[in-house]
């Protein structure tokens, strides 16, 4: 699974030089998970987040880490933007329906993951993620290593994972606009395989999704190779 890597190199390129934090994984140390979602009113809430939150999959070798580009929970004071960025190795599955599955299996974990006091809102349809801090998480010191511990923990519990970093950032200075671009083509790319992958209909030049298909090494070839296993 390689056709997310050009965009992974792409996420660290525009972290690179930044004021960042690497933390390794430790499964003890990940924050509570209420396993419900919980309603933080405003009156509860710290701050808020609001930005992207996608997640990149690839079959090349990743430390399990937290890796925080600016500043940290406890030390945030306001709104701002943000960005959650999940890396995550998979086994090198040759079945594309599987591992398009796969990729699948993987989105879903941030709807079933439910830090205390920290409420994710997103939607199945869109690359946008909010964020909402409630006062009490910050008392219990609720940090990004925490919450990206327990996302690594829910990602994990999929066998096929073999290794997650994951990414926030808070730097005021960082290109939200450009991580952005990286989830709307990630969202391409899974479209495109989906579409490869079940599709009986190979005709390229009536294809909206080609743009993509060019661009992504290796997704025209099992285009083509799909299209050859129809005939």
């Amino acid at each position: 699974m390689n056709f997310f890597d050009s965009l992974i190199d792409d996420v660290y390129s525009l972290i690179e030089g930044k004021n960042t934090a690497s933390t390794d994984y430790e499964p003890d140390a990940a924050w509570t998970d209420t396993g419900y979602s919980e309603v933080i009113l405003q009156r509860d809430t710290a701050f808020e987040l609001e930005g992207t939150g996608f997640n990149l999959v690839t079959s090349q070798p990743l430390q399990d880490r937290v890796i925080v580009v600016g500043e940290n929970l406890g030390e945030i004071i306001k709104e701002r933007s943000f960005a959650r960025i999940s890396l995550v190795q998979i086994e090198n599955e040759e079945d594309q329906q599987k591992a398009y599955n796969l990729i699948r299996k993987i989105e879903y974990v941030k709807y079933h993951t439910f830090p205390e006091g920290y409420m994710m809102r997103t939607t199945s349809r869109s690359h946008k993620e909010a964020v909402r801090v409630a006062k009490s998480a910050l008392k219990k010191e609720i940090d990004f290593q925490k919450v990206g511990s327990l996302l690594i923990k829910k990602y994990k519990e999929i066998p096929a994972v073999k290794g997650v970093t994951v990414v926030f950032v808070t730097d005021s200075s960082a290109d939200y606009g450009k991580l952005s671009a990286i989830a709307v083509k990630s969202n391409g790319i899974t479209e495109t395989l989906n579409h490869v992958v079940n599709s009986v209909n190979f005709d390229c030049d009536t294809c909206n999704l080609k743009a993509v298909c060019d661009e992504v090494e290796g997704m025209k070839e099992l285009h083509f190779r799909n299209a050859s296993k129809g005939m």
